[in-house]
């Protein structure tokens, strides 16, 4: 075969295999719903003050998921969540970001 043969045959290859990777990829991954940046913001400041933020992740140490301390943490970060300290703090971010 001719160099530029093999080449188009080795692009149009590698392009096949991209689109059937693509078409692997879950959907729930792919509607997951964006957040704004203050949103992400106000997320990390609850997760950091429910304590989650000083305990080992659950992704290196499963067992961390069992403990007390863990899931006390976690359930606080939830009511933080849903509470209106989490609206005020994504309209602080919010103001600090559109000037």
């Amino acid at each position: 075969m001719r160099p530029i043969t093999s080449l188009f045959v080795a692009a149009a290859l590698a392009a096949s295999a991209a689109a059937a990777m693509a078409q692997d990829v879950p959907q729930s991954v792919a509607a997951a719903p964006a957040k704004s940046r203050a949103e992400v913001l106000a997320d990390l400041e609850m997760f950091q003050r429910s304590g989650l933020g000083y305990l080992p992740s659950p992704m290196g140490y499963i067992e961390s998921e069992q403990s007390a301390e863990y899931r006390k943490a976690y359930a606080e970060y939830q009511r933080l969540l849903a509470s209106p300290d989490y609206t005020a703090a994504v309209a602080r971010y919010e103001s600090r970001h559109s000037r």
